[in-house]
């Protein structure tokens, strides 16, 4: 079980090397067969996490709604708003990358915002309201704002981002209830918390895979057109690190830790996978595509470098008590 341990201590270190890797195996390698490993790894990613949770406590977060108001503002506001006024300055004569960035900002909060927020020892309930509520919303906010910003109107598949609403809370949340009940009558309440640390490690594990097999399926696209992707890089990392940076100060001023923590993974966390798909189905492809998988070189690290950051802040915390 260290490994476990030892992979979730090193997780940012190894998620780097896991882009790397990817990278190199997608550029050289044939991996179209690896979509039919997404979804299992993604469970992989989400479950673990879910096995502390019981079914009714996500209902419990609607008692104290500031948190999922907040995400709510921060991705259909702030978000749209942010990626009109960067595509405006950055892409003003590629019309398609300012379609990839304005979906990249539409379709908010992955499985990766409960598995990140576990990592963190967020508060779940809260992540799972977020990305419940968020989902659902961006099925009427996407063509609005695509027709309001933009002028152009996209179809949005609605099965498309309840599967993913399935996949992600709902499948994930009832099999991890399940567990929980048998784990605790087989071994008692001692017992299951003793396995509890052990949780996080093999999330983290899911975390690993799914950002190596991404990048593998991304890896032509990413490193065909390396001037592309500097051109791309500086506008996606501008909307990471700012939209990350409202959610902390708000978080920090209006919310204890563990609501903080779910709401900067529910807003920073973008459903890329969602995005890709409606970019693919309605757009002919092209830059849109490449601009949005180019954004998984960055989210990820993104989230890790934050993890880190709430470790230190955490360690370092402990130590001013300790000499205090």
């Amino acid at each position: 079980m260290t490994i476990f341990k030892l992979i979730k201590d090193k997780l940012p270190y190894l998620i780097m090397g896991a882009i790397g890797l990817g990278l190199v195996n997608g550029y050289f390698n044939e991996v179209g067969y690896y979509k039919q490993f997404l979804t299992p790894v993604i469970f992989l990613m989400i479950y673990p996490m879910m096995i502390n949770l019981k079914v009714t406590d996500v209902l419990s977060g609607f008692s104290t709604p500031r948190p999922l108001l907040y995400s709510v503002a921060i991705n259909f506001i702030f978000s749209p708003l942010l990626a009109y006024v960067l595509s405006r300055l950055f892409f003003a004569d590629y019309p398609t990358l300012t379609m990839g960035l304005m979906l990249i900002a539409l379709v908010p909060t992955s499985g990766m915002t409960a598995s990140w927020t576990g990592l963190a020892n967020g508060n779940m309930k809260t992540a799972l309201l977020i990305i419940s509520v968020n989902l659902l919303l961006a099925i009427v906010m996407i063509p609005l704002y695509l027709k309001l910003l933009l002028g152009r109107v996209i179809p949005l598949d609605t099965m498309l981002v309840i599967k993913s609403l399935v996949q992600v809370v709902v499948v994930p949340l009832i099999l991890g209830d399940l567990t929980r009940r048998l784990l605790t009558k087989k071994y008692g309440m001692k017992g299951f918390k003793a396995m509890k640390p052990q949780f996080a490690g093999i999330s983290s594990t899911g975390v690993i895979l799914i950002v190596f097999i991404a990048t593998s399926l991304k890896s032509r696209t990413i490193l065909g057109d390396g001037q592309m992707v500097l051109n791309v890089l500086v506008p996606l990392a501008i909307y990471y690190a700012l939209i990350l940076l409202a959610s902390n100060l708000l978080g920090q001023k209006y919310l204890d830790y563990g609501d903080r923590v779910a709401l900067i993974y529910g807003t920073t966390m973008r459903n890329l996978t969602i995005a890709m798909a409606l970019t693919i189905s309605s757009l002919e492809a092209g830059l849109a595509v490449f601009l949005i998988a180019v954004g998984y070189l960055l989210q990820v690290p993104f989230a890790a470098l934050y993890m880190r950051y709430l470790n230190w802040r955490g360690s370092d915390a402990l130590n001013v008590e300790h000499i205090s």
